[in-house]
């Protein structure tokens, strides 16, 4: 099997359609790649100076908050779950947010991947009310 340098994994990452984002145990943003941006309206640049925490609806905040709780603690590295997220022109999107944790080198990091679901939920809410996994 071929195994990925750290460019190869870098051009892997910035080329997944899905949007990826990774922060650190206190939330810093460590790596997005571009269709994170792009999924809420912002460039690279802008996202990466954004208050990542003020982007999900106040009525989330307690979900987002369970779904870190989980993936920092010990028994479980993973968490999914539909949150609203505000698009750079003020309207909320549904996203399906996959959190998850690893580690690189000493430091503990979460990976969260979002997939917009807006179309199915705005049409169907009640399919927003899954409990997280």
């Amino acid at each position: 099997m071929t195994q990925l340098d750290s460019d190869g994994f870098a051009a892997l990452m910035e080329s997944i359609p899905h949007a990826i984002s990774v922060h650190d145990r206190e939330r810093n943003l460590v790596f997005s790649n571009p269709a994170c941006a792009a999924l809420i309206g912002y460039d690279t640049d802008e996202f990466a100076d954004l208050e990542h925490e003020k982007l999900f609806h106040p009525d989330d905040a307690e979900l987002w908050g369970t779904m870190l709780a989980r993936v920092l603690g010990p028994e479980s590295t993973s968490a999914t779950a539909h949150l609203r997220i505000r698009h750079r022109e003020g309207h909320w999107i549904w996203v399906r947010v996959a959190a998850s944790t690893f580690t690189a080198g000493t430091e503990r990091l979460v990976a969260l991947v979002l997939q917009d679901e807006s179309d199915t939920i705005w049409g169907n809410p009640t399919a927003a009310r899954q409990p997280i996994r």
